[in-house]
């Protein structure tokens, strides 16, 4: 990977892996939105842009350093001489481009992508396309977004930068939800019922769950997620194997242990013969935990709340 190796051709490219800064004569229309660095040189601007992932555009005015965010970039106007400004786009090759009227080079459009993450928003990661064209001698930027999770769903990131989208069903009429009809919700919004994979997804969602038990004073009630025990663990399954992922179906194709899940007993546990769906208890100011209750409507608790899950990055 090449850092910052500048390339001298009455416009300046500086390549570093697939991403170029290219310095070509311009200036930005407007600076109300720009973010403002004091006491900073033209090679820290333009570092201080590459670096931060949502910036696209650097320009130095006297010792203060602009860098435009996707947000905050509007047009900028083309020049002959003095003023430079920076635009950063995607380079595939390791050497500068070539042509005229840079970074449009031979009037052909650029391009970029950012993967932006915020991990403050619901949505915490959105990729950004952007294209800059050249209408006369203005450069003019349009945009495209792809968020990882749809509108409607939570983002959560795993520890391996890999994502999954959560979303809830709540219920006002107290007889609650069926394992089957938790599955058709899920199944209508192209997902499925949520299973627990990962440490970072059972904190999301007994935090959810808190948050829940909070606002909408749900105090006592079953959670429905992934997992209805197999047919043929339903009739012992105390037997190992039943213990096991294995004595479960689950609809979630990430689960592949029960690592994740914190029980009131074991997996085995089946007060009534038709216990055979996991549940997770949200019961006054107790922990929450996992148990194995009816996949019906018939038990101590109601099934008030679903928990779906779907890949991130599908719509």
């Amino acid at each position: 990977m090449k850092l910052f190796e500048f390339c001298l051709f009455s416009i300046w490219c500086v390549v570093a892996s697939e991403i170029s800064m290219i310095v070509v004569y311009g200036k930005p229309v407007n600076t109300l939105k720009a973010t403002t660095f004091q006491n900073t040189d033209w090679n820290s601007c333009l570092s201080l842009c590459y670096y931060s992932t949502p910036c696209l555009v650097a320009w130095q005015h006297g010792a203060t350093c602009f860098n435009f965010n996707y947000t905050a970039t509007g047009p900028v106007t083309k020049l002959e001489n003095g003023s430079v400004v920076a635009f950063k786009v995607d380079n595939p090759g390791d050497q500068c481009p070539s042509g005229t009227n840079p970074p449009t080079f031979n009037n052909n459009n650029a391009t970029g992508s950012l993967y932006v993450t915020d991990l403050s928003a619901a949505n915490k990661a959105t990729w950004v396309y952007y294209t800059i064209y050249l209408a006369g001698n203005t450069w003019n930027f349009t945009y495209t977004y792809n968020t990882s999770c749809p509108i409607e769903f939570v983002s959560v990131i795993h520890a391996d930068g890999s994502i999954v989208c959560f979303k809830q069903w709540t219920s006002n009429d107290p007889t609650g939800f069926s394992y089957n009809r938790s599955v058709e919700l899920c199944t209508g919004i192209n997902a499925t019922l949520a299973g627990i994979s990962y440490p970072v997804e059972l904190t999301y969602i007994k935090n959810t769950l808190q948050s829940i038990r909070n606002d909408m004073k749900i105090n006592n009630t079953y959670v429905r997620i992934d997992g209805k025990r197999t047919g043929g663990c339903q009739s012992d399954p105390t037997r190992a194997a039943c213990k096991t992922v294995d004595g479960f179906k689950f609809s979630d194709p990430t689960v592949k242990s029960l690592a994740q899940y914190e029980w009131i007993t074991d997996s085995s546990a089946q007060e009534k013969a038709n216990d055979n769906c996991i549940v997770l208890v949200v019961n006054v100011s107790k922990p929450i935990q996992a148990d194995v209750r009816s996949c019906d409507i018939d038990s101590p608790l109601q099934p008030l709340i679903v928990i779906c899950k779907k890949p991130a990055w599908i719509g």
